[in-house]
């Protein structure tokens, strides 16, 4: 019943282009009956009344005078409200097959929300989430029903599993942070997340370990000959409710420097180094940014950094060229949700400034503009398990600080004993920032 509500909402909200359709409707269908009323008068009235009398005097047969007159009058009002109705559903059923046949599969959705999508995609918040891994997945999945206009930014520098062996087998660009961006926006339970999420049992000869999405997007970058035309195809194939860029188009790894003076190539070796990182490089130094990416942060609302592995999934689309300027410029709220857990050889012993501080490095002082901490209550089995594996909660040490906001919110699942952002909780956190 609820969902019934939402839906009959999205009709009714101003600016859908369709409420002003049913205004000239009822109006044409007035000046209809008025004008068969007239034409009716001037044929005579046994004209107009010859169907009716005939049926009257059938009903007579059967029952008194009195209750015929009552059972033809509830007759015409039944009459008139079934024509109504049908005409209703008339006009909804035309415009389904219309924009059925435009937006090419199916609907996934109600016809109600998807015209107010469109109507009011223009007028809705403009969100860009910044990320790689699955870090920022819960991120996108609070976002992708609300009424937002959702951009996710993937980090292109996985260089391990399946990912890694497509890029030296194919010299495809790293698909895997942005398959994963791509089932968070599609939803979880979806047959597109499943889909694109399917690993191929080990044991398979050439394709064994590979990801069915990872495969997609490499054969779609082979028939559409470059990775960015890929990534359009993809989404009106799977008609997402958000989109999801690459940060470059450019072949990318990076290089770790480490405190010690050494340095090590490759994101999936930084952290088997378990040194304390100084910085990330992308490489080549120069790499060229992706133009959808930046013409997104331009004209963002609100710009979201992380969750995520700081050094090889957040850092660096912020390091590309122009990025981290065009960020600094744009008039968005710029937000860092900062992970509740350290990460073994990335973060161990940070702290929550330690966090701010390394993002604005990049960014410039003074950027961020709010920073999400998590206050989730964890157990102290579940503490102790973590510490075992050395990897702790992450302190905050930035409370009672003039900027940036320092917002401590109970954002985070302990379920089965893991620590991990909730979309749910996240949700209310947006509902409240972005004022949905």
């Amino acid at each position: 019943m609820k969902t019934q509500r939402r839906t009959l909402w999205y009709w009714l909200v101003p600016g859908v282009h369709v409420k002003r359709y049913i205004v000239l409707l009822a109006v044409s269908l007035i000046l209809c009956v008025a004008a068969s009323a007239g034409l009716l008068a001037r044929l005579g009235p046994s004209a107009g009344t010859r169907v009716l009398l005939g049926l009257q005097q059938l009903l007579e047969g059967f029952l008194s005078p009195g209750a015929t007159s009552a059972v033809v009058t509830t007759a015409l009002i039944i009459l008139l409200a079934l024509s109504l109705a049908l005409m209703a559903w008339a006009l909804v059923l035309i415009v389904r097959s219309v924009v059925t046949a435009v937006a090419r599969p199916a609907l996934h959705e109600p016809l109600s929300r998807m015209v107010y999508r469109f109507w009011k995609a223009e007028s809705l918040p403009r969100v860009v989430v910044i990320g790689g891994g699955t870090g920022i997945r819960p991120v996108i999945e609070s976002l992708r029903t609300e009424n937002v206009k959702l951009t996710t930014i993937v980090t292109m520098a996985d260089s391990g599993g399946s990912t890694g062996r497509l890029r030296e087998t194919m010299g495809v660009l790293p698909p895997g942070d942005f398959r994963n961006a791509l089932i968070a926006t599609a939803g979880g339970s979806t047959r597109s997340a499943r889909l694109l999420g399917y690993r191929f049992p080990d044991d398979i000869d050439g394709i064994g370990g590979h990801n069915m999405g990872n495969l997609l997007i490499a054969a779609l970058a082979d028939i559409k000959g470059n990775f960015g035309d890929a990534v359009q195809e993809l989404a009106d194939i799977l008609q997402l409710p958000g989109r999801v860029l690459p940060m470059s188009l450019d072949d990318i790894s990076l290089r770790a420097h480490f405190s010690d003076g050494t340095t090590i190539d490759g994101e999936d070796q930084i952290p088997l180094q378990r040194k304390v990182i100084d910085r990330i490089e992308v490489m080549p130094p120069h790499a060229k940014p992706f133009v959808p990416a930046l013409e997104a942060l331009s004209h963002a609302d609100c710009i979201i950094i992380g969750p995520g592995s700081l050094f090889t999934s957040l850092i660096p689309p912020l390091s590309i060229e122009a990025t981290a300027d065009t960020i600094a410029r744009s008039s968005a709220t710029k937000v860092l949700i900062v992970n509740a857990m350290t990460e073994r050889g990335e973060t161990d012993g940070y702290t929550t400034g330690m966090f701010l501080h390394k993002v604005e490095e990049v960014l410039g002082r003074s950027c961020i503009d709010v920073v999400v901490v998590s206050s989730t209550p964890i157990p102290a089995e579940t503490l102790q398990r973590y510490a075992a594996s050395g990897v702790n909660s992450v302190p905050d040490d930035l409370s009672r600080r003039p900027h940036p906001r320092v917002i401590e919110a109970d954002v985070c699942s302990t379920a089965n004993g893991m620590v991990r952002h909730d979309p749910d909780k996240l949700r209310i956190l947006f509902h409240s920032l972005l004022g949905l």
